[in-house]
């Protein structure tokens, strides 16, 4: 299954919150939510991003970040698999064309995620980290799964468990290695 990069994204990046205590493996959330890990002040109304609601470009996603406050972001990276998970079916999702810069050297993939978008825009929660299910999948230490199959499994899974609305997409996260942006 082929995955798409659809863009770039900066957080802060949160510790494991006391709800997660159960997950000990745990130490940060990666998440492609940001219920935990916090976005940008007002980074939607600067109009930036793209049709999937992150960025075309490294220096783009950087631009919504004060430069005074960079040294408290990660930036973020996401390739999705052009699949819907429902609660009573799957389907294929036409990604919008995109003008996505290729990934940089000084990205590693840190794992995958199953994130809802009931609203059909940006992305909303991940059950991993916003529903306590890192209890129940092996997980990382970014709260994140390791492989695609897992990933798939758990998007499934969300839909039934009725963690959050669905439907629900899977996300491939990297993760900047260095500080380029400084």
């Amino acid at each position: 299954m082929n995955l798409i990069l659809i863009g770039y994204f900066p957080k802060i990046v949160a510790r494991r919150p006391e709800w997660l205590k159960d997950a000990p493996v745990v130490e940060e959330i990666y998440s492609v939510s940001d219920c935990v890990s916090e976005s940008p002040p007002d980074w939607i109304d600067k109009w930036k991003h793209n049709e999937m609601w992150v960025y075309d470009t490294p220096e783009l996603a950087w631009s919504v970040v004060s430069e005074k406050e960079r040294h408290r972001y990660t930036l973020f990276a996401y390739r999705i698999l052009p699949r819907l998970f429902g609660e009573t079916e799957e389907a294929a999702w036409e990604i919008p064309s995109l003008n996505v810069s290729a990934l940089p050297k000084g990205f590693r993939s840190v794992g995958f995620d199953a994130v809802n978008r009931s609203c059909g825009s940006t992305f909303e929660c991940s059950p991993l980290s916003c529903n306590h299910m890192a209890v129940n999948y092996p997980v990382n230490k970014y709260c994140l799964v390791e492989n695609l199959e897992t990933a798939i499994a758990m998007a499934r899974d969300f839909t039934v468990k009725e963690c959050e609305p669905g439907p629900y997409c899977v996300v491939e996260v990297f993760r900047q290695e260095r500080n380029e942006h400084a």
